[in-house]
């Protein structure tokens, strides 16, 4: 039977370099049409750096003879973007300094901005300019000086930042640099075009007098366990011995008594959550598939009483769901309809969505408007409903045709000819032209109306700052406009409504934990807790309102696989709302047991907040569910594909985006992992124990093959950090003895930590088993390097490299040592402790918890916002340059483990633990050290690919001739020099070099 998958092979070509210079995608919506070619290009310079991307569609253009493009980047010899012009989002012109710092930006509108440093190069202002118009301050920061108190850990720390929005103070900061406590004052004339002057007594003047001051206590990991909120409320975080988070209280300001929100979180062995229960006794189960860890069955329900949720999930074999099934409700007839709690997926051969088909409210109208809403569930009212969805070659969906028994219609968008934005069809029935698609937009690819007759107003940052909902002549609009922070995040929303005698105020600050919520009528406080799979809300007015809403309500959300606010019950787990969406966010039916109760809810599609605008916020952009589109171009560039307005790839089932940035599907990110790495893991723990077991434990040229073996690799991986080093602070003189000596200290410290092991191991009475495991280990990092990168072209994946913050590291290093944790107890459990079972123990334990662990840390990298990255596909190869930098590291890194591990046997009372709980801390220890690993590739890898590949010095050295004058640093400046760069392809490979310009 043909399926419509059938011939739709995934293509690339690669030039003699082996860079992507073609990927042809096969679409069809049937098995009975004809497969389209869907055409990528990639153009790359002599330095192998992608210079140009076109789409499918615009590809077809240039094959017509039409040089349309949708990203044309401009490069410095060194490799940074200065000019990146994007179909969407218009031209970005940058100019950077010698330490790769943003020293001043321009784009398409003519905006200009600017940021000054201090000595230490840390910014101190941020300029911003529009065209015509003066220049403005929108940032200022104040460091401590060495003279700071040291009590509160302030030397060197930002301690003031003046922003959009107002300005924070830090206060105390803990020994890891986390801030411990810090205030927002807000500025006190919300419209303020911000312009902050030097002197901090004439900024001060800009300020309310009150401000909201949030404290934070942590562990001795750094990790918050206690935050107490701007008005008095406390959050406890109780978590396990590791380090995941197992319960959350809540004490409210002026009282004592401490309430549950959530307890008995438990894991499964990837980190996802399993079982929970909420602090009104509701219970929420998920269970996943074994095979491949997709969501099976999610069932909220309180014990003894019928559940309140049981969604059933079914998946095609690409993990696609293509039926999502809620138990709970039953089946009803009504105008010879059989409407069944049952959602139903289609999708074309490139896995975007064609088809769906649900149960939705009678007469649902369409644009940003909610449907009415329903006091109590009325089957009568339900009824099924299909929609259909077309889209170009470029992802735009053109067509969205809605079948249902009380209406049908059909929404149409134009797409402008060279670039992805787009208008909807107007209100004759006409589609607009190219000119109209043009002047509903800015030069940057923002939106200049949301429905006709509502201007946007957008800031120099490309931030939405004002919507006209009502534009009236000769009275007042209605509006709501926007302030934001320094790091582009919303703090204040304010909406403006004109009466007919007076306009009403409502305004919303957005403070760490708490919402403050002001209109004439209230002054209501709203605590937010997110933990698992819920969401906690509890209302707090200042002064009780006069509605039956109980003070201090207690407000569960329950979500499904999206995040979505399906269920929302009060503290004694009674209906308070229940919703269902749309695919792509539209609300289809809501209903709950009073209007007024229920118009206090703000989070729905997707854990995001609605605002009356019909708008949801994620973050760093606003999304229009009815149009399935973002309001404007994504300002992440085109880390998320070529299409800056397409929401999650056309697959709104499978993929949610958190933050308006990126869509992932950390799950399948996770399951590639765990393939990927389970075979490797399992081909290189043989070879070590064999190769161990050969050398064997006993001698002195065992102790000195391992030291060396330890001492190479230790080397190797401390020049590539020390030469990172010099580069990434600036240590710029090669004629100085600086560098030499940090490389050289680099050497030496990571020689000294390889050896370790074997030099300890030595005095073992019973054998220098480090000793051999480290030769061993050798051979195992050798083979596990080269599987590693044989399958690394199969599946996504969320990696870390270059994404090393702290909160990202510290939780995948966390999960790997759980996964650790548990493989290590339950092999030595089932093995034992016999020879052979020690052997299984290294060769299948080992492997598992590699793998598990490294599946572990990748899906919650995904679920803290790490894009995914699709499959590379092709063939296998190996890059040995990348396999000298593999094979060291992971070598050193297991030396590191092995010389941790060995420290945690001389604790007290250690040797007298049962072995399954040692065998559980010692592959825990091995585990999150080797998931570190990867982040210390992002120090490694540039600091020795300069020294293993070809740099932009070896370009431009081939390519300029004479156009290098001489190549050591510049000293004096001859008349015939114009400028003088540093060229570094990435940070630790620094060379030097001066061109003449004539």
């Amino acid at each position: 039977m043909v399926t419509t998958h059938a011939n739709t092979p995934a293509i690339k070509a690669f030039d003699p370099r082996g860079l992507d210079v073609r990927s042809v995608a096969y679409h069809r919506g049937d098995s009975v049409s004809t497969p389209e070619s869907h055409i990528t290009q990639q153009v790359h310079d002599v330095a192998g750096r992608t210079v140009l991307n076109r789409d499918p569609r615009l590809f077809l253009l240039h094959q017509d003879g039409q040089t349309a493009a949708n990203q044309l980047n401009v490069l410095s010899l060194s490799g940074v973007v200065l000019l990146s012009e994007n179909s969407d989002s218009g031209w970005r012109l940058g100019l950077l300094g010698e330490d790769g710092q943003n020293v001043e930006h321009w784009d398409q509108k003519r905006s200009q901005g600017r940021v000054d440093y201090n000595r230490q190069r840390r910014p101190i202002a941020v300029f911003e300019r529009a065209q015509g118009e003066p220049e403005h301050c929108v940032a200022r920061f104040s460091y401590a000086d060495a003279s700071a108190d040291d009590a509160h850990n302030r030397r060197g720390q930002l301690i003031r930042h003046d922003d959009t929005a107002g300005t924070q103070h830090f206060t105390e900061f803990g020994l890891a640099g986390t801030p411990l406590e810090h205030s927002r004052t807000f500025v006190e004339d919300p419209s303020w075009s911000v312009d902050w002057p030097e002197a901090e007594i004439e900024r001060d003047g800009f300020l309310e007098d009150e401000p909201a001051i949030t404290r934070i206590h942590c562990n001795a990991a750094g990790e918050p366990i206690r935050q107490i909120d701007a008005k008095g409320n406390v959050q406890a975080f109780i978590q396990t011995c590791a380090g995941e988070l197992q319960e959350v209280r809540l004490t409210l300001t002026g009282q004592t008594e401490e309430k549950t929100l959530v307890s008995e979180i438990q894991y499964n062995a990837s980190g996802q959550v399993g079982r929970q229960r909420a602090g009104n006794g509701v219970i929420s189960c998920a269970t996943f598939r074994p095979e491949d860890g997709r969501l099976e069955h999610l069932k909220t329900y309180v014990p003894g009483q019928p559940a309140l949720q049981y969604l059933t999930y079914e998946y095609d074999p690409v993990g696609n769901i293509t039926c999502l099934t809620d138990a709970v409700d039953p089946t009803h007839y009504y105008r010879n309809q059989r409407i069944e709690p049952t959602n139903c997926y289609r999708y074309d051969s490139l896995y975007r969505l064609i088809e769906a088909s649900g149960r939705q409210l009678r007469k649902v109208p369409g644009g940003p408007q909610l449907p009415e809403f329903q006091s109590a569930p009325d089957p009568g009212q339900m009824e099924n409903y299909t929609r259909l969805y077309r889209y170009d070659e470029a992802g735009n969906l053109k067509i969205m045709q809605h079948q249902a028994d009380s209406a049908n219609r059909t929404e149409r968008t134009a797409i402008a000819g060279f670039s992805n934005r787009s208008l909807p069809e107007k209100t004759n029935g006409e589609l607009p032209d190219e000119n109209e698609i043009a002047a509903g937009y800015d030069l940057n690819g923002n939106r200049n109306t949301l429905q006709p007759g509502q201007a946007l107003l957008w800031d120099l940052g490309n931030r939405l700052r004002q919507v006209d909902q009502v534009v009236r002549e000769d009275e007042p609009d209605d509006i709501e406009f926007y302030v934001y922070d320094g790091s582009g995040q919303r703090r204040r929303k304010i909406r403006q409504a004109y009466t007919g005698t007076l306009t009403r105020a409502h305004e919303t600050r957005y403070l760490p934990g708490v919402e403050i919520r002001t209109s004439a009528e209230e002054v209501l406080h709203v605590i937010t807790v997110e933990a698992g799979r819920s969401t906690v809300q509890v209302l707090h007015w200042e002064q009780k309102p006069a509605s039956d809403i109980p003070q201090d309500q207690h407000r569960y959300s329950f979500t499904d696989h999206l995040q979505s606010s399906s269920v929302e019950l009060d503290e004694s787990a009674k209906l308070i709302t229940w919703e269902s969406y749309y695919p792509y966010g539209g609300t289809c039916w809501w209903a709950g047991r009073n209007k007024v109760e229920a118009s206090y809810k703000t989070i729905r599609y997707s854990g995001q907040e609605r605002d009356a605008t019909g708008l949801y916020y994620y973050g760093f952009r606003y999304y229009m569910p009815w149009c399935q589109r973002w309001l404007n171009a994504d300002p992440g560039g085109i880390a998320d594909g070529l299409n800056l307005f397409a929401m999650v790839h056309g697959n709104p089932i499978r993929f949610v985006d958190v933050q308006g940035l990126a869509g992932f599907d950390a799950l399948r990110a996770a399951g590639a992992t765990l393939a990927r790495e389970e075979p490797s893991a399992l081909l290189a723990s043989a070879v070590q124990h064999s190769m161990a077991a050969a050398v064997g434990p006993a001698g002195l040229a065992v102790t000195i093959g391992g030291s060396l073996a330890g001492a190479a690799s230790g080397a190797l991986s401390g020049y590539g950090s020390a030469n990172w080093a010099q580069s990434r602070f600036s240590v710029e003189d090669p004629s100085s003895w600086g560098p030499t000596i940090a490389k050289a200290g680099g050497i030496a410290l990571g020689a000294a930590l390889g050896a370790a092991p074997s030099l300890i191991g030595h005095f073992n009475p019973v054998g220098n088993t480090a000793a051999a495991q480290q030769i061993g280990g050798l051979f195992g990092a050798g083979f596990r390097e080269l599987t590693a990168q044989h399958f690394s072209h199969i599946g996504p994946s969320n990696p870390s490299v270059g994404r090393a913050d702290a909160a990202t590291t510290i939780a995948g290093v966390g999960v790997a040592g759980v996964a650790g944790t548990l493989v290590g107890y339950g092999s030595a459990l089932v093995f034992g402790s016999s020879p052979a079972g020690i052997a299984l123990q290294f060769i299948f334990g080992g492997s598992l918890a590699t793998a598990g662990g490294a599946a572990g840390a990748s899906f919650v990298r995904g679920l803290l916002g790490t894009p995914t990255l699709p499959a590379k596909g092709g063939e296998p190869s190996f890059d040995s340059a990348k396999g000298v930098v593999g094979v060291s590291s992971r070598h050193f890194f297991a030396s590191l483990a092995q010389l941790a591990n060995q420290a945690i046997a001389f604790i007290p009372g250690y040797a007298d633990l049962p072995t399954e709980s040692k065998a559980a801390v010692t592959r825990a220890v091995f585990t999150a050290i080797g998931d570190f690993r990867s982040t210390f590739m992002t120090i490694a890898t540039p600091g020795l690919s300069a020294e293993l590949g070809q740099t932009s010095y070896d370009v431009e050295k081939g390519n300029a001739g004479a156009g290098i004058a001489r190549e050591n640093v510049p000293e004096t400046a001859p008349s015939t020099t114009v400028f003088s760069y540093v060229s570094e392809t990435t940070d630790g490979q620094r060379r030097y070099s001066r061109s003449q310009l004539r």
